[in-house]
């Protein structure tokens, strides 16, 4: 069956209010896609808890605090571990709102690219919708690369606990996170309603290791008589062992939440999945970013109060604080199987990152954003997955990873994912605030405060793209160097090049009639 059906010149539009169809126990938006150009070809078999469970696995959030919990300790000490993970959710909180609204009034598979396109003005909606789509594109790959990639650090270090004498090299790892990436795509061949309750078992587990990290890690404290650090310690004292000033050096403390609670937007690319997507994918971004957030601030100040000595954190020579200062509490054995245990849960977690980012490139596809769009389109129907984007993604994550052959180029798998991918979100929420009656608001709207807070979530990411850029070191060296703007731009680059030489011909784009069909019927619904 192809992806993707032609449409009538001039369809028939269904209202946000018509597009529920009950059927059983089952609610089937049957007309939303069509409403927005397409034909339903995926079944939808999620709900918002089955997506907050995938996000949750993906995340892992434990895990991810002890790997980049340093940037918090080095950059603003037991401060960093309060206020550095409270202060940034804060304002992420913006963006998460936004994308909800958009998910709700939008939901469709395309996301960013798709938003970007309908939102942008008529002239420019073909050029904003490919060169957002190709940015989009080369930070999936990147994303992916990164999560795999961290994944294998994880575990290698955990392996490390059990075997000090263990050294493992670049291409170690680089072979490790190939073969994590391989396992994930192994998993794939299941159907999506199997996947699912992996998932859901995996949140569990996580859920289950966070449980016991919250009340060992204190517990075992006491009984060490350990003094535990005074509240007026956590909340206010700021301690910046980096070699910045505090204008950067704070900012950067920031940085483990954004990339910790980095995934909460998962749902919005497998909408066409969802049962009532308009209304599911709002709440499950909603309820998963909050979730993360409040666990993970659990995470932090428990681990803030049993630091004894933040400056011997801080310049711990390992990298990981966090996980030395479960070992200094645990010992190396009980460490090292508990550690064991944490990290192979992202071997089967992070795999929902193909699940979702092919789903992505197969909508982008089937726009003609891709050569061979009819393959990588295709939705095979037993397993409810794109198998030939899910292989592209695949192959795109290998080449990603060489770069973990070197160590001054290694810093690339995680740059290009980092700014590409704020890019991406910032355009649709920038043309949001400019749309005038291009936008059609969903079930879930923010009415008056619309506007603000896209505004605001503009400024914010824009904000966090500059201090993304500095490097860690202010005297840094080719292998310190933050490449996240160079890299960065360089994909926007790139997605110019392809769109002047290559798009204007084959990418068809979003159905402009199709679009300003569904905003005069709203628009007649609003003025009626």
């Amino acid at each position: 069956m192809d992806s993707v059906q032609e449409l009538p010149k001039t369809p028939k539009i269904v209202s946000a209010q018509e597009n529920v169809v009950k059927m059983g126990s089952d609610y089937i938006e049957d007309n939303t896609m069509l409403e927005l150009g397409y034909v339903q070809v995926y079944r939808r078999v999620l709900r918002s808890a089955g997506n907050m469970c995938m996000v949750i696995a993906l995340t892992s959030p434990l895990s991810a605090i002890l790997i980049t919990g340093f940037y918090q300790i080095t950059f603003a000490g037991y401060w960093g571990l309060s206020w550095g993970w409270i202060i940034p959710n804060v304002i992420m909180f913006a963006e998460v709102l936004a994308i909800s609204e958009l998910a709700s009034s939008m939901p469709v598979n395309g996301s960013f690219y798709w938003w970007a396109g309908a939102l942008a003005p008529p002239q420019l909606s073909h050029c904003i919708s490919y060169i957002t789509g190709w940015v989009n594109l080369l930070s999936i790959f990147t994303g992916t690369a990164s999560f795999a990639y961290a994944v294998a650090t994880s575990f290698s270090y955990s392996v490390n606990v059990a075997l000090p004498t263990l050294l493992w090299t670049n291409p170690q790892l680089m072979g490790l996170s190939m073969g994590v990436v391989v396992l994930w795509a192994a998993l794939m061949t299941l159907k999506l309603e199997k996947i699912s309750i992996i998932y859901v078992s995996m949140a569990v587990i996580i859920l289950v290791q966070t449980v016991l990290f919250l009340l060992g890690l204190p517990i075992t404290h006491a009984l060490q008589n350990q003094p535990f650090a005074s509240g007026k310690q956590v909340f206010g004292e700021l301690s910046n062992f980096s070699d910045w000033g505090l204008a950067v050096a704070v900012p950067y403390s920031w940085f483990c939440a954004m990339w910790v609670n980095s995934a909460w937007m998962i749902p919005v690319y497998m909408a066409e999945e969802t049962h009532r997507a308009s209304t599911e994918i709002p709440k499950s971004i909603i309820l998963t970013f909050t979730t993360t957030a409040v666990a993970g601030l659990a995470v932090c100040l428990i681990s803030a109060f049993c630091i004894t000595d933040i400056e011997v954190a801080a310049l711990d020579p390992s990298g990981y604080p966090l996980y030395d200062l479960v070992i200094s509490h645990w010992g190396k054995t009980l460490s090292a199987a508990y550690f064991l245990v944490v990290t192979p849960v992202g071997f089967v977690g992070g795999s929902g990152t193909l699940l979702t980012y092919a789903s992505q490139i197969a909508a982008f596809a089937r726009d003609g954003g891709l050569p061979y769009s009819e393959h990588f389109a295709y939705v095979h129907p037993r397993i409810n997955a794109p198998i030939y984007s899910i292989a592209l993604l695949a192959a795109g994550t290998f080449l990603v990873l060489l770069f973990a052959l070197s160590t001054e180029a290694k810093s690339i798998i995680y740059s290009l994912s980092v700014v590409a991918g704020l890019f991406t979100f910032i355009i649709p929420i920038f043309f949001r605030v400019f749309a005038g009656n291009r936008w059609v608001p969903g079930p879930f709207n923010l009415g008056r405060w619309s506007i603000p807070v896209h505004s605001f979530a503009v400024i914010s990411q824009l904000y966090i793209v500059v201090m993304e850029c500095f490097p860690m070191d202010r005297q840094w060296t080719a292998s310190t160097m933050n490449y996240n703007f160079a890299v960065g731009l360089g994909a926007v680059l790139i997605a110019c090049f392809l769109y002047f030489f290559v798009g204007k011909k084959t990418f068809r784009g979003l159905n402009v009639e199709v679009l300003a069909a569904r905003t005069r019927q709203h628009n007649v619904h609003v003025d009626g």
